[in-house]
């Protein structure tokens, strides 16, 4: 098992990678309170309610996937902790992937004004959600605008967990591995497209899970309420946001569709070549990341959704983080205007 602890200068906690872990470490955390509740993802529970969780009694079922963070169900997973008699010095424990971890993190920052909670991710986009202590649910204006940062008590990513995981689950999960190798450094993500240029299998991902974990813990813990560089960690998500809201598809490959973008756009703003992007439309494609929507991109729509982004400052503008010359990520205010003639811009170069 490997261990990193974030570096705050105050309530640090600790982030639990291995294979096999869940029980054993989970003991260390639950022995120190007297009432312990759990929150599992309705698909992790059905998949190990008789092996890893068969001893967890009547846990919170959330909605899988992205329907857990809806208003409607969040409120009945707060409901639901108070019908069981959570108290102040309760414990919380998420199970699931990233959106149980988003919905069930938030359930413990507003119930009874805040209580103490554990991550346990189990699927390969929740290495990133899991930490940070970014928690959050959905509007109908769009992703994660009802939210609160709460930091979790622990974080226990038992690698077995993801044993049971469909290809489709993988390969969301990639956008954001791929994501952080790119914040790391061109190399990292050119290692990384070759290592996985035959196809992504989650076994193969361990030590590219780790150096995700690492880059993500540098930016939370150098800026945990993401008023600088905690906002390159959005690399590829105010585009890819917009377009999940707007195709509902799943998470991953739709930051994995905005890291494209972004891609595009780093090169027009800086007349450069920073990307090859026609071996990255060829990379993302074999994998099996539908590119084809971006040919059909509304900017009209995608503008809409991305007025929403917690970035913005201005109206007139859209946050956006792009990468320069030297690969480093930035963050820019591109004009409204220029948006719709990237995408459009971007649609006529497929």
């Amino acid at each position: 098992m490997k261990e990193f602890e974030t570096t705050y200068p105050d309530d640090n906690y600790t982030v639990h990678v291995g294979h096999g872990i869940f029980k054993e470490t989970l003991n260390l955390y639950t022995s120190r309170y007297e009432d312990v509740f759990y929150i599992i993802d309705e698909n992790v529970h059905h998949a190990f309610k008789t092996t890893a969780l068969k001893d967890i009694e009547d846990p919170v079922i959330t909605r899988p996937g992205e329907a857990a963070k809806t208003a409607e169900a969040f409120i009945g997973i707060v409901e639901s902790l108070l019908e069981r008699g959570i108290k102040r010095s309760s414990l919380v424990v998420v199970i699931g992937g990233g959106a149980a971890g988003d919905a069930g993190g938030f359930a413990a920052a507003v119930t009874l004004r805040g209580v103490d909670f554990i991550q346990v991710p189990t699927t390969l986009l929740a290495h990133d959600s899991a930490i940070g202590g970014k928690t959050a649910i959905n509007s109908r204006h769009g992703k994660n605008l009802i939210g609160a940062f709460h930091r979790p008590s622990g974080v226990i990513y038992d690698l077995d967990f993801l044993s049971t995981l469909p290809e489709s689950e993988i390969l969301s999960g990639f956008g954001e591995v791929y994501k952080h190798a790119l914040l790391d450094s061109e190399k990292a993500a050119r290692d990384l497209m070759e290592q996985t240029a035959h196809g992504v299998k989650a076994a193969d991902l361990e030590d590219s899970l780790i150096k995700g974990i690492r880059t993500k813990m540098r930016y939370v813990t150098e800026d945990e309420f993401e008023s600088g560089s905690r906002k390159y960690l959005n690399l590829g998500h105010t585009l890819g946001h917009a377009i999940e809201y707007e195709y509902k598809i799943q998470h991953g490959h739709a930051v994995m569709l905005g890291l494209y973008a972004m891609m595009f756009i780093s090169n027009e703003q800086s007349e450069s070549r920073i990307f090859d992007l026609e071996s990255h439309h060829t990379y993302f494609s074999n994998l099996g990341y539908p590119m084809e929507l971006l040919g059909t991109l509304d900017p009209g729509r995608m503008l809409k959704h991305m007025k929403h982004d917690k970035k913005n400052i201005s109206d007139a503008s859209v946050g956006f983080i792009l990468m320069d010359k030297d690969f480093e990520p930035f963050f820019t205010e591109i004009s409204t205007d220029e948006m719709v003639k990237y995408i459009g811009a971007l649609k006529e170069s497929l």
